[in-house]
């Protein structure tokens, strides 16, 4: 019985390895060249020689403007349009109050009286920057600042760290009247 499955196992392994050493017959790209006729499924094109008609002359008459009087009122009637659309654009940007942008979170705790003495700090230090206090029970949150742009943001926390070890910056929705009155170059007294 063994014998017979190494024989079969033998007899396996002998077909295998004779039909891939075998010679393999290849077609040749080269001797053979791709012939069809596609004409008949081409889309055929009739040239038309385009008309010129050629206008009158008009009759002479004094002119008193060189511009067409037709042509002179379209443009004004795009401009018109034009600075409708642009006020339209600009009144919604106006009325665009926040975006997205960061603010350095400087206490995070349940004591009242040390979250009004960081906000206190923050009006004392750096009156160009607005203090936000929230309260989440039982936790209150002093936030400082309206940042556009991070490096601003870590400018000041580096100033705030002297005081807050514990300051971060989180990124929040920001006033942006109050983003342009931050000086990010200003130095604490």
């Amino acid at each position: 019985m063994m014998l017979k499955k190494n024989f079969l196992w033998a007899l396996h392994l002998f077909i295998i390895l004779l039909s891939g050493c075998s010679k393999k017959s290849v077609v040749s790209s080269s001797n053979s060249e791709y012939k069809e006729d596609l004409s008949s499924v081409r889309p055929r094109f009739d040239y038309v020689e385009p008309t010129v008609t050629e206008r009158a002359a008009p009759v002479s008459t004094p002119k008193t403007s060189t511009a067409p009087k037709g042509n002179v009122d379209k443009p004004l009637y795009v401009n018109k349009r034009l600075e409708t659309v642009l006020d339209t654009l600009a009144k919604h940007n106006k009325s665009i109050r926040y975006a997205n942008g960061f603010r350095i979170q400087i206490y995070v705790g349940n004591v009242r009286q040390e979250a009004d003495d960081a906000k206190s700090y923050v009006y004392q230090a750096f009156p160009d920057l607005n203090p936000y206090v929230s309260y989440t029970q039982p936790t209150y949150r002093v936030k400082v600042g309206d940042f556009m742009y991070r490096t601003d943001a870590e400018q000041y926390l580096e100033l705030i760290r002297e005081r807050y070890s514990s300051a971060v910056i989180l990124a929040d929705r920001v006033d942006i009247k109050r983003s342009l009155l931050v000086n990010p170059t200003a130095e604490s007294n």
